[in-house]
């Protein structure tokens, strides 16, 4: 990357029309993406923490990302603005632009591999549930998925200091970008590197886990005892539909997420290794595209899918509502009232109650704990 000499007189960019209407444009659409994210990642972090159902070790990874994609929906415009994608004004001299660079950057990537690292830690989950329910594992204790939960945070920490002491905003060809700036041999092997560990081993491996998954809950199909063990059968068939149900929403976030951030991954792999290939973008719409709207819409995805394919936080986002009305004084329909309350009793007195593992079809004698 060859980087111009800035100058005063650089301060304000000459962009052609069209990038005036692409900032104006992703601008909207980035604010109504990220408001999502702030909404449905608060609401997945509120229903889980109100809804003792909800405390399984899947879970606890689910709000893990959470917790992450909410950081990385904020941290998207400080970068937006140094890269003059919000107005026209390039802020390459100005000291808080240094900082936002940083910090931008820096956070965007901890958050992408505390979210890869917990799809990993979810597919593995779920395989041991699956495949060897009868099994408890070390994955099950707390002390051991707290260690996991730590380490989700510690590696991306540590693996991501590079982003903060070499990020610096530069100008090339007349555009702005917020850019990791060392030597190039440096640069290329740690991002190839970082490419591997925590791309394609963690989409390779979720493969493999996902398949075996699927491939078990194939071969099992329903029990059909004609014995006493009626009962039994009907509660294994319940469990068998529960974890397929389950299996479904799990990949579908993982499809979400890898097809959010895959084009992200081959633009800066072109970029690096056959940047002839790339066409200029005078109107910043690749970098708006790759770097903003998408990562950003990957961190809006997870709670609209778990919030209408999973009955138990459906169920705990109603309930969170009820008593956010409650706090806030405002008025609810005496119909919707009802249902509310009528499917949060039901759920505390049900003698035989299902987790999500996320539903995991683990079946618990008693209240939910």
């Amino acid at each position: 990357m060859n980087n111009s000499t800035i100058h005063p007189s650089d301060m304000y960019n000459h962009d052609p029309p069209c990038a005036h209407v692409v900032s104006t444009l992703f601008t909207v659409l980035l604010s109504i993406v990220s408001l999502s994210a702030f909404i449905g990642n608060f609401l997945v972090i509120a229903s889980f923490i109100k809804a003792p159902s909800l405390k399984t070790s899947t879970n606890y990874y689910i709000v893990n990302m959470a917790v992450s994609d909410f950081l990385c929906a904020c941290f998207n415009w400080p970068l937006y603005a140094t890269e003059g994608m919000l107005t026209s004004r390039i802020y390459i001299n100005e000291p808080m632009a240094s900082v936002a660079c940083k910090m931008g950057m820096y956070v965007r990537g901890i958050s992408q591999v505390v979210s890869v690292l917990n799809l990993v830690l979810i597919a593995v989950d779920r395989y041991v549930g699956i495949v060897f329910p009868l099994k408890v594992t070390m994955l099950d204790r707390g002390r051991v998925r707290l260690t996991l939960l730590v380490l989700t945070w510690i590696i991306p920490v540590a693996c991501g200091v590079p982003h903060f002491l070499y990020t610096k905003v530069v100008k090339v060809d007349d555009q702005t970008f917020c850019r990791l700036v060392w030597d190039r041999q440096v640069n290329t092997t740690f991002n190839f590197i970082a490419f591997v560990l925590f791309y394609c081993l963690p989409l390779i491996a979720m493969i493999i886990l996902y398949t075996l998954i699927v491939k078990t809950l194939r071969n099992r199909g329903p029990n059909t005892s004609s014995t006493l063990d009626k009962t039994q059968d009907q509660l294994a068939n319940k469990r068998q539909k529960q974890n397929q149900k389950i299996t479904k929403i799990l990949i579908s976030i993982v499809a979400a997420f890898f097809i959010c951030w895959t084009p992200l991954c081959v633009y800066l792999s072109l970029k690096m290794f056959h940047p002839g290939l790339v066409a200029r973008d005078k109107c910043m719409v690749l970098v708006a595209l790759f770097f903003y709207v998408f990562p950003t819409l990957s961190t809006t995805i997870n709670p609209f899918i778990l919030f209408l394919f999973s009955t138990n936080y459906r169920q705990a986002l109603k309930s969170l509502t009820l008593q956010l009305c409650d706090l806030f004084k405002c008025r609810l329909s005496p119909h919707t009232s009802r249902r509310i309350a009528s499917s949060h009793a039901s759920k505390d007195n049900n003698v035989v109650m299902t987790h999500f593992n996320g539903e995991t079809g683990n079946t618990i004698v008693g209240k939910s704990s």
